[in-house]
Parts: structure tokens; sequence; C-alpha cells
């Protein structure tokens, strides 16, 4: 999630005697920084939905002042939250604000919403829409400016294997898991080792897939990411699944389940009791 607000909307105050009287847009732009207090302490809870309540009061307030910044900041926060609730229509409904008007927002922005769009697109299962809006995001990011390059290359790689390329999805990760750790980006990393042992699991090492699917799963309980959690431990059931290991996947199944219903994503708690069928 982005944290950008606070340093892009922050008043000026005087250094002497009484502050002026503030105008009704400053009043507003104070009222979307708190909002953008709120929403990042909810989301840290794990309470996505009420984060979503204050992105979208940002994004009203946003609006009316027409600060295309602020309005570009909110649409993504918005669109990862309901992500991360499995609401993926309501995620491409915020994303369409910065893409429907490109020449309004800057272009990390509007690389941003076309990287989350295209994972969008392949968490929905498609793959040639999340391959066009994923070239669009690798065409916009130019180094040294572009900070989401680790992050397509975990898309790159997520991609990968969902076309069937568990070989190249693990030399993708590997590229992505490297660069994360350079950075010292912890959630990155997890992305990576996701991605990693998923690969590892399609190809058979089931050795290896518990290991970095475990370790991806330890960094998103240190990081308290609910929605990662939840993924890691499907990826694990999976795994277990496929290896024969019916119990383990069906324990995996109901921990997923549990966190799933807890942060109410629907998505997510589908895919668990798909695969508590399966285990059965």
């Amino acid at each position: 999630m982005r944290a950008a607000l606070m340093l892009c909307l922050a008043l000026g105050i005087a250094a002497c005697g009484s502050a002026p009287p503030q105008s009704d847009a400053d009043l507003r732009r104070e009222r979307m920084v708190e909002l953008n207090d709120r929403a990042r302490a909810a989301v840290g809870r794990g309470e996505l939905r009420r984060a979503v309540v204050y992105y979208r009061e940002a994004l009203r307030i946003a609006e009316s002042v027409e600060d295309f910044r602020a309005i570009g900041l909110n649409s993504l926060n918005l669109a990862a939250v309901h992500q991360a609730l499995g609401e993926l229509e309501p995620a491409h409904r915020a994303l369409e604000r910065v893409l429907a008007a490109p020449s309004r927002f800057d272009s990390a922005v509007i690389g941003e919403a076309e990287g989350r769009t295209s994972y969008l697109a392949l968490q929905a299962g498609q793959l040639d829409t999340a391959e066009k809006w994923l070239l669009l995001s690798e065409r916009n990011c130019q180094p040294p400016g572009c900070r989401r390059d680790t992050a397509l290359v975990s898309l790159r790689a997520l991609l990968t294997l969902e076309r069937g390329a568990a070989g190249e999805a693990r030399k993708l990760a590997a590229r992505a898991l490297a660069a994360s750790r350079a950075q010292g980006n912890r959630e990155e990393e997890a992305n990576a080792l996701r991605v990693d042992g998923r690969a590892a699991a399609a190809l058979g090492e089931q050795v290896a897939a518990r290991a970095v699917l475990n370790q991806a799963l330890n960094i998103d309980k240190q990081l308290a990411l609910p929605h990662k959690i939840g993924l890691d431990l499907l990826a694990l059931a999976e795994a277990e699944l496929a290896g024969g290991g019916r119990e383990a996947a069906s324990d995996y199944a109901r921990r997923a389940l549990d966190v799933s219903r807890a942060t109410g994503n629907r998505q997510q708690q589908d895919a668990a009791l798909k695969l508590l069928e399966r285990a059965k």
C-alpha cells in the first residue's frame, strides 16, 4: 500500500504568530491526510472494510478539489484494498479513474495502475489481458525513477507460471527474490518466494516448495498481511495435495478459510472450500 499522501499533502504552518485562516480547500486536504492515516491504521489491524470507507471518502474529497495526485494515490490504495478483499470489479473501477484520464496523472501512478490491472486480470484467469497490461507497465518502468521493477518481475513470473512454464517461472522468481533482498523489501521477497514455491510444486519438487512457501508465510506473518497469509496457506495446501498429503492439505486449507473469513475475502474462501473438498 502507498503511504505517500502524508508527504504530498502536508500543509505548511506559519513559523510564528497565529496561523492564518484556512481556506475550504486547505481544510479538505487536512481531512484527506486524516482519512489516509485512519485507512493505513485500519489496514494494519486487518480491518479492510473500514479502510475501504476511509479511502473512498478521501477519494471523494480529492475529486471535489481536483487534486489529481491525491486522486491517483487514493484510487491505487482503494483498488489495493478491494483486491485484498477479493473484490475484483470494485478494484477495476477504482483504477479506471486513473486509466481513463492518463494525461492528468504522472507516469508512476499510471504505471502502478497498469500493473495492478494486470494482476487483477491474472486473478480472474484472463491471461491475455494480464499480458497486455503487464507489457504497458513494464514499458513505463524506466530506471532509476521506477521503483516497481521488482514487483513487475514477480508478476511476470506469476503470469509465466499460469501459462504452464513452471521452470521459467522459477528463474524469474529467483531474479525477483535476489532484487527484493538487495532492496530490503520484505513484502516483495515473500511474493517472489510464493511464486517460486508454487512453481516448484508444479514441477513436482515438493520439498523445495514447502520450504520456500513456509518462508513466505513467516515473512507475511511478521508483516501482518492477512491477504498474503491466505495466499501462502492456499499455496501450501495445493503443494501438499499435489504430493498426496491430504491431511496436511486439509489443515492448510482450513487455516486459509479461517484467515479469509476474518478478512472477508470471498475469493479466498471459495478457493479454500474447493481445496477442502478435493482433500477429502
